[in-house]
């Protein structure tokens, strides 16, 4: 309880207001055309203001014990990193972090059987964080030649889902203890990849990884992989502090890509 009373003192502190572009993790409601709403958090750097530079962009998609409403608990893995200083100092960056419904998934698959469902036709939830993407990206600030994906768990999967329906948007991806919908990884081919997973992870098969890897390369891919031997399913925190990902990372440029 303690935890959650912390993480929520700290982030109304930094970033509760409501103008457009506020310095800091400022939270907001995308409400679609439908009538439809998706919850999320932007960070903006102090960058964003003090600069003429264009800044790339970070979107980061939760996992499943994140789902919800409340506009928090997306934010408890991985965003308060890399919105803190030590990141933000070197790679200023705008980082989104939107939150999936509960009882919803971020790509079209079963849980716990992982195999694609519906036709692997586009989920609520991923449809509106494209409809939201789509408004955000008329920033001009925003560098579109550095996007950036990445997620954990659900959000790993998501990772692969959205690039399969907008590889034209990034610049690279970070997909940890995730699976993908392998037919459609020729979409993407020409985006990095930085693949992670734990060897022992009991709840994502570390096969979906390395099978994605392994087709990934098939169809001329460029993709990274690193392994945990020892690791289960939360190697997230293990992932993101790599030494050489970040670097690797805000290296990409998408106007270098073939």
């Amino acid at each position: 309880m303690k935890q959650w009373y912390f993480l929520f003192l700290v982030l109304f502190t930094i970033g509760c207001a409501t103008p457009k572009y506020t310095q800091g993790i400022n939270a907001r409601n995308f409400k679609s055309a439908d009538g439809t709403s998706l919850p999320y958090n932007i960070f903006y750097p102090d960058e964003y203001k003090n600069t003429k530079d264009k800044i790339p962009l970070f979107i980061w998609l939760h996992g499943a014990g994140e789902r919800g409403d409340d506009n928090v608990s997306q934010l408890i893995h991985i965003v308060p990193y890399l919105a803190s200083d030590i990141v933000q100092s070197k790679y200023p960056s705008i980082i989104l972090a939107p939150q999936c419904p509960k009882d919803e998934y971020w790509a079209p698959v079963k849980r716990f059987e992982w195999s694609i469902i519906n036709g692997g036709a586009v989920t609520h939830p991923m449809e509106r964080l494209i409809k939201l993407l789509e408004q955000i990206l008329k920033d001009p600030k925003i560098d579109k030649n550095r996007i950036y994906l990445g997620g954990l768990s659900m959000g790993g999967f998501g990772t692969y889902d959205l690039l399969s329906r907008k590889p034209e948007w990034f610049a690279a991806a970070v997909p940890i203890c995730g699976g993908a919908d392998l037919d459609k990884a020729k979409n993407y081919k020409d985006i990095p990849l930085w693949i992670f997973h734990g060897a022992k992870d009991t709840v994502v098969p570390v096969t979906l990884s390395k099978d994605m890897y392994q087709v990934f390369g098939t169809f001329g891919g460029n993709a990274k992989y690193k392994e945990y031997p020892e690791g289960g399913h939360d190697i997230w925190n293990m992932a993101i502090r790599e030494p050489e990902l970040l670097p690797w990372l805000f290296a990409q440029n998408k106007s270098t890509l073939k």
